[in-house]
């Protein structure tokens, strides 16, 4: 038996090599493609009588009663027809198991998966975990009272993943991608008063601690040595000081080396250009970029990644007072460059231009920034995919087949030189939006990032529409989705393998 523990949730994942008939559970969950039901479920199906109420349809379940068994109950979970199931239908299986096991107060459960499908069975078993891992996050943690029908209720402690081939590894990779994840949406979760700059950059601290890893924290007053007038102006209206984190993983090795930085604004009211204050609350989420590379951090270093990996982020609260900037202030930036303030509200892109600059000094073969960075993206592609953008033509391909694996889905968006003429500025080298009618918003944005990478290859993702879920599934809740975590992390260690 090999047991991986979670940490978010007190949760046991075991993988034992064992036929599914010797395994001891509460339920034994078995995942069915359309009229391909397993001969031996389907037989328990047709000794009770019940063979016509369960053919594997998408979004039917069936849970039989089986005196006698090791297991206590055969739970049946349709996937739809075989040629349509795609891992994510897997994942979502997961995370209906989940809820069907904590719904009816079962302690220990097992997962059992037909042999006989297109689809890889380990990764199918790995999906699976990922959705049962990541549905069992709690996101309610600041309620006082508990609802009184969830008082009595038993959490589930244990799933079970039985195979009699050897499927460890999928498990373990699931394992660590879901709960990294939940690591990000559990901190994401915090609001502005909690998750402070400096309690982004203490979280950073914990993380790199924990794992062995190379942190250091830059204060204010060294961001005004360092010249980083970006970040400066973003935070200058908060009582909340903006701090430079720089994290490094493998640092002392010679191993390809990639930069990572992201967006950390623990608020953003707009600042002087102050946002409406319908939906202002979900503000506090800007910081989602950062943190989810933070989870990247974390799942590389569990996995044992043989890269290198640098991680920067700027991180400040961007507020209104007499100290914040002012649309048409021009500020210089880490590398020198001047940016005119046209809109206090595109903040974001001006804390990245100097985490950017500063991660290029680095030297690394590649730069990936992740940001919610404009409500254009939902415009662009609604709540269904990523926004990317990039001059590094193998890194685009392979973020694209690593979100058709992930269900993290990218969409590569041009780089056209007249994208660049758009955030050209009168008076300074760039403004900092390329027009005030939004036109082309999510591309100019990227395309200002990208004045700052030293023509290094780069790539960028803009995660604004998939951030929150607004439209629950069987795995994701509503509330921060932690999205782009196991796609970075997937794409990371195909670009390792490759050099």
């Amino acid at each position: 038996m090999v047991t991986f523990e979670t940490g978010c949730i007190k949760m046991k994942i075991n993988f034992e090599k064992k036929n599914f008939d010797e395994v001891s559970a509460e339920a034994l969950f078995v995942p069915c493609m359309k009229k391909r039901i397993p001969s031996w479920a389907a037989e328990m199906l047709k000794e009770a009588g019940v063979e016509k109420d369960f053919d594997g349809s998408k979004g039917k379940r069936y849970l039989l009663p089986v005196p006698g068994k090791t297991y206590k109950r055969l739970m049946l979970i349709g996937l739809g027809k075989e040629e349509k199931v795609k891992l994510e239908g897997f994942r979502l299986a997961g995370g209906k198991a989940y809820g069907i096991a904590k719904g009816n107060g079962l302690e220990k459960c097992a997962l059992w998966v037909n042999e006989r499908m297109e689809l890889s069975k380990g990764s199918a078993i790995q999906a699976f975990v990922e959705g049962f891992v990541l549905k069992g996050l709690k996101l309610d943690v600041y309620k006082t009272q508990e609802k009184e029908e969830d008082e009595d209720k038993k959490e589930v402690k244990t799933l079970v993943v039985v195979s009699e081939e050897d499927f460890s590894r999928q498990v373990r990779e699931g394992t660590i991608l879901a709960e990294s994840q939940n690591y990000v949406r559990r901190l994401d979760l915090e609001p502005s008063n909690v998750m402070t700059p400096q309690r982004m950059a203490d979280e950073a601290l914990m993380l790199a601690k924990k794992y062995g890893m190379d942190c250091r924290v830059y204060s204010m007053g060294e961001l005004e040595k360092k010249g980083m007038g970006g970040i400066l102006s973003v935070g200058k209206g908060s009582a909340k000081p903006p701090v430079l984190v720089r994290m490094t993983y493998n640092g002392e090795k010679k191993l390809p080396h990639i930069a990572l930085v992201g967006k950390a604004i623990t608020f953003d009211s707009g600042g002087i250009s102050l946002k409406p204050g319908k939906g202002m609350a979900s503000m506090k989420y800007d910081k989602s970029g950062a943190l989810v590379l933070m989870g990247v951090m974390r799942a590389l270093a569990e996995l044992k990644v043989p890269v290198k990996a640098t991680l920067v982020f700027g991180a400040a609260e961007n507020m209104p007072d007499g100290n914040a900037t002012n649309p048409g202030d021009v500020v210089k930036t880490f590398n020198g460059k001047t940016i005119e303030i046209l809109n206090t509200d595109a903040e974001g892109r001006v804390c990245l231009a100097d985490s950017v600059a500063y991660a290029a000094t680095k030297k690394p073969e590649l730069i990936v920034d992740v940001a919610t960075l404009t409500g254009a993206a939902n415009i662009v592609l609604g709540r269904h995919g990523i926004c990317m953008m990039g001059t590094e033509g193998s890194a685009l391909k392979s973020f694209e087949k690593c979100g058709q694996e992930t269900y993290e889905r990218v969409w590569p968006l041009p780089i056209w030189e007249e994208y660049s003429e758009m955030i050209k500025s009168d008076i300074a080298d760039v403004k900092n939006i390329g027009s005030e009618h939004g036109e082309a918003g999510t591309i100019t944005a990227g395309m200002f990032i990208k004045e700052f990478t030293e023509g290094l290859p780069w790539i960028h993702l803009d995660i604004a529409s998939v951030d929150l879920i607004e439209h629950p599934n069987a795995y994701l809740p509503k509330g921060p989705a932690g999205r782009g975590v196991r796609l970075i992390t997937s794409f990371v260690r195909e670009w390792a393998q490759k050099k």
